[in-house]
Order: structure tokens, then sequence, then C-alpha cells
């Protein structure tokens, strides 16, 4: 699906921007479910013999980028590359997401909702906020010089336990956080692929989940049956804090950890196909059908033609991540 596209260079401090479309020979925009940011790199032609031509790619600069006039990207420049001998430079930037992973805070919350934590945070440092998915779940935690993003990474985690839901984190386009559920049926289809390539891996397979008590008298024992028949007990040991029901955490540790079958996905480009998204694949060529989850992405521009390669997972995975303590 090729689309017409604009890349604009922001000056320092929010100034004037400047469209450097025509300069640029290659794209690349990708994302993965183990980060939230997502990283965008490009290939310029700089004409060196005409120094006015030449955009001035300082630091503090912004790049975006847009898809039939709506914004797709929007971050920081984060690395800029030239050679003195060739025409060709290579920039690199990072949504903002990079403002949640590179800053640290030291915050105590005592019956704190994910959403109003994450809303705080990102307040306290001046990062734009979208929209923050209601947990129901209220979170007592002290987070003593921990990044952002595991500050928020870590509510959403707890909210997640408590409730059975599963939440991503990412930047829209307008470089703005949203947090939503992940979604568990594909508004997405894809039809036809260039190559798809499958693989299944039980590395990290633990199929029996174990909780027990702060003292460790086991309260119950939840598994998979017929993962522990053909592959044994593998046993994973959840503590359970007094007047907790841990019987959800349990079942999403097991569905996280068991068999991983994932496939690579090479289509014609479309750029709803990123990271978190739930696609329903049926593919005439390989075979292949079935709901799937995209974990990872990247999309290339070059030579004309947008393409997109995916690496798809038949589970609903989230990047957990624990922080901080309680009280």
């Amino acid at each position: 699906m090729d689309r017409d596209y604009s890349v604009l260079l922001t000056a320092p401090g929010g100034g004037s921007a400047r469209d450097i479309t025509q300069l640029i020979r290659d794209i690349t925009w990708q994302g993965n479910i183990s980060k939230v940011p997502r990283e965008w790199g490009a290939t310029l032609a700089l004409d060196k013999r005409d120094p006015a031509s030449l955009p001035d790619l300082a630091e503090g600069c912004q790049i975006t980028m847009l898809v039939d006039g709506k914004a797709i990207y929007t971050g920081p420049l984060q690395s800029v590359t030239t050679d003195s001998q060739s025409v060709l430079g290579d920039i690199t930037s990072m949504d903002r997401g990079w403002y949640l992973a590179q800053n640290e805070g030291w915050y105590r919350f005592d019956g704190t909702p994910a959403e109003q934590i994450a809303a705080t945070v990102c307040g306290d440092f001046g990062i734009p906020v979208g929209q923050l998915a209601a947990t129901g779940s209220k979170i007592k935690r002290k987070f003593p010089g921990v990044t952002l993003l595991q500050i928020i990474g870590t509510a959403y985690t707890i909210a997640g336990a408590d409730n059975g839901k599963r939440y991503l984190m990412r930047f829209s386009g307008d470089g703005a956080l949203d947090v939503a559920e992940k979604p568990d049926t594909a508004n997405l289809e894809i039809k036809i692929t260039q190559a798809v390539t499958i693989t299944w891996d039980i590395s990290k397979l633990q199929n029996t989940v174990k909780i027990v008590t702060d003292t460790g008298a086991e309260v119950t024992v939840v598994s998979d049956a017929e993962s522990v028949r053909q592959n044994g007990t593998l046993q994973h040991i959840l503590q359970q804090s007094s007047g907790q029901d841990s019987q959800a955490e349990a079942e999403a540790w097991i569905q996280d950890h068991g068999l991983q079958q994932t496939l690579t996905v090479e289509v014609d480009g479309d750029v709803r196909l990123i990271t978190g998204e739930a696609i329903l694949l049926r593919d005439t060529g390989s075979g292949v059908s079935g709901l799937f989850w995209i974990d990872s992405d990247t999309h290339t521009w070059r030579n004309g033609l947008h393409k997109t390669k995916l690496k798809l997972n038949f589970r609903n995975i989230v990047n957990e991540m624990s922080a901080g303590s309680e009280g």
C-alpha cells in the first residue's frame, strides 16, 4: 500500500520547520514489543557544493513524518553521521518514549490508579498525554530513583495482574503518550504476503505456577495440563500478598511463558501495521491463517516503494515491568 509521505525537520525549541523530503534516499521506521520508543532513521543526499541548501541538523531538532498528510511519527533527532568523502548522510531519531526512558523520578503512590500515575509523572516532566486506559486498580508503591518508563510500566503491569487485562504503551504520531488495552480481536487483515517464516520455541516455557504466601505456604497450583504432559513440569513461584487473589496473574504467566509460535511476514507497506496490533492472517500461498499479534514491525521506504516486515505471535503477550517497592 504505497502512500505519499513527507518529512519535516523542526529547529530546536520548536522553531521553524523545513521540509526535507526531497533530500531523503530511504527511511526505516520500526517498533518492538519489548520497547516503548519507536525508532526512525533515514539516509539523506546532501549537496555539499551548495552550503545554503544543507539542512541544519543540530542538536535539539525534531523529526516529523507524515503519510497522506497525517503525522505517524514525531521525535527528537538522536544522531547525525556525515562523511567528507560522500554526499550521503545518516540521521536517526527516537520518539518521545525516549523521554520516559531517560528521565528518572522519585515517587510514592498510595492507592493511586495507574492512569493517574501516568498523568502525574508525564505532567511533571512536560510529556504530552493522549488517551490513558482506566484500570479500576489502585497502586501502592514507592519508586526511588526509577525511570519514568519503569514507573508507568510497573503501574500498568500491577493493574493488569489485578484485572487480567493487558496494556500497551506507545506514542501517537503527534507525540503524545497513549496507554490502551491490547486488542483481543483483529481489525486488520493480511491476505497477500511476499514471504513467511515460521518458528516454534519452548525455551522460555513455564507451564505451572505455584502460588504461595509470604511464608512459603502453598495456596494453590495453576498449570497447563497438556503442556505438562508433553514437556514435564516447569514451575514458577508466585508470592501472594495477604488478601490478594493471584489466580488471574498465574494464568497470564502461563500464557506468556507457553509455547511460542512466531511468524516473520513481509508484505506491501501499510502504516497501520505496527507493534501491538492484532491482525487476521489469511495467506493462501503458505496456507497459514489465524489471529496474530504484532511483536515487531519494520517499515522501509526505498526507491518509491514502501515495504513492511512483521514478526507475529499467536499469543497476546505484554512487555511486563517491575520496579520500585511496596509501601
